[in-house]
């Protein structure tokens, strides 16, 4: 059962799928905390009006929270050598 109209399912979808950091952005964007935290926010969204699912929707906010308060960092990819190591 859904509390939602269709056309909030709509809006949520399409805000989600303006926030979703796509393949060609990922690594212009992936150390971003703002842009990381928005697209997770966009995915609790989701998962409590489109999927009725609290459990991953907390997941989801807990992780942007982290992201926005510095606790989430973006690692370099392991394929990437980092200019501090030797």
């Amino acid at each position: 059962m859904s509390y939602w109209s269709k056309e909030i399912h709509e809006l949520v979808k399409f805000l989600n799928q303006k926030l979703t950091i796509d393949h060609n952005n990922w690594h212009k964007f992936k150390g971003n905390k703002n842009i990381r935290a928005a697209e997770l926010i966009s995915s609790a969204l989701c998962q409590l009006i489109i999927g009725n699912n609290e459990k991953d929707a907390i997941a989801y906010l807990e992780e942007s929270i982290n992201w926005l308060k510095g606790i989430n960092i973006d690692n370099p990819c392991p394929s990437k050598k980092s200019p501090l190591k030797s």
